[in-house]
């Protein structure tokens, strides 16, 4: 297996914040179809050679890279240390992360927030939220070394305590696309929208 580099910190964040690890499968689910296609499957074909398969759950709206090659689930059980079952349950960022260069630390983070965040339809504005609060201090040590403010919250929802951390304002999200790439379709059309201006 190759050793880490961007496209591995990618797959990573996207695995943390979408993946699940089970029964010798690796799968992450989102709903648009054009990032599957356009955006997880080139990756994993260019970081590991490996061609994901697509499953279309019409009931959940929803698409599923999947992947059952055996070798890359120890890889990414025993190099990554991703979690198996459900990645996010009681996540916690491996300790080599912090080893990142700040160039890695983007790429993870960029494939978290194709993942996790939200960016607002009415104002320029994209939020990430949380169960890990590891995860939540991790990522916004982050930004803020990149010099962007952020707001950060945390709240007892449901059974879970959650933590978001809030990029509000044209100049801010302008900063923040500079480092952070984001690939996720629905996302770019958001921010474009208020980035364009």
């Amino acid at each position: 297996m190759p050793r880490i580099n961007e496209d591995i910190c990618r797959i990573l964040g996207i695995m943390h914040g979408d993946g699940n690890m089970s029964y010798s499968r690796i799968l992450i689910t989102d709903k648009c179809r054009e990032y599957h296609e356009s955006v997880i499957h080139p990756l994993f074909l260019r970081a590991f050679g490996v061609k994901m398969n697509l499953f279309h759950d019409k009931n959940r709206n929803s698409f599923y890279s999947h992947t059952k090659k055996k070798t890359l689930y120890n890889y990414f059980v025993k190099n990554l240390l991703i979690p198996q079952g459900s990645v996010r349950k009681g996540l916690k960022v491996p300790k080599y992360a912090y080893k990142f260069t700040c160039k890695q630390k983007n790429a993870y983070i960029s494939g978290l927030f194709d993942s996790e965040s939200y960016v607002s339809n009415r104002q320029a504005q994209i939020d990430f939220t949380t169960t890990s609060k590891d995860l939540h201090e991790f990522v916004a040590s982050h930004i803020i070394s990149l010099g962007i403010d952020i707001s950060q919250f945390s709240r007892k929802r449901r059974k879970n305590r959650e933590y978001e951390i809030r990029i509000y304002g044209k100049k801010r999200l302008s900063l923040l696309t500079k480092s952070l790439i984001l690939k996720h379709p629905d996302k770019i059309k958001r921010l474009e929208k208020f980035l364009s201006h």
